[in-house]
């Protein structure tokens, strides 16, 4: 008599298990679609050093070529940001850094193929008749991932 109420119970207790498993899986399902994915965008730094005396013409011409491109990105929508900073003297490894910040995680190797079309259209503009190799280097360079705010602790 002991194993026919354990049988008759089972298929209760499993009609029961089941039941709840599928509302908390809907509950997870639900949840999961409410909360956004966190989309990180990529900064990439170039750090360049420029030639003795040569710092202001290097970040004339980085906004003369590199931002007349990155311009004509930024309106096709393929990067959100982009500026130079320098650290106001000619000492260092480094004294001139520019940042970009592109639309997602990808970075540069996500708009490669429109932004070559954009160089190809761009008619390069000299500086005093200096081009970049004349007025200094890229020395390194880094890709870094930005947060939305709301999403940092």
């Amino acid at each position: 008599m002991k194993r026919q109420l354990v049988m008759a119970a089972t298929p209760r207790f499993s009609m029961v298990t089941w039941g709840l498993g599928i509302v908390l899986l809907a509950l997870v399902a639900t949840v999961a679609l409410a909360v956004p994915p966190v989309e990180r965008r990529a900064v990439e730094l170039t750090f360049l050093k420029s030639k003795p005396g040569q710092r202001e013409q290097l970040k004339t011409f980085i906004i003369r070529n590199w931002f007349a491109m990155d311009r004509i990105a930024k309106e096709q929508g393929l990067l959100s940001a982009f500026t130079v900073m320098d650290t106001g003297t000619d000492e260092g490894a480094w004294n001139v850094l520019v940042s970009v910040t592109y639309m997602n995680d990808k970075g540069y190797d996500g708009i490669v193929d429109a932004f070559e079309r954009i160089r190809r259209a761009h008619a390069p503009v000299r500086i005093d008749g200096k081009e970049l190799r004349d007025l200094g280097a890229i020395v390194d360079s880094k890709r870094l991932f930005e947060y939305p705010a709301s999403t940092t602790p």
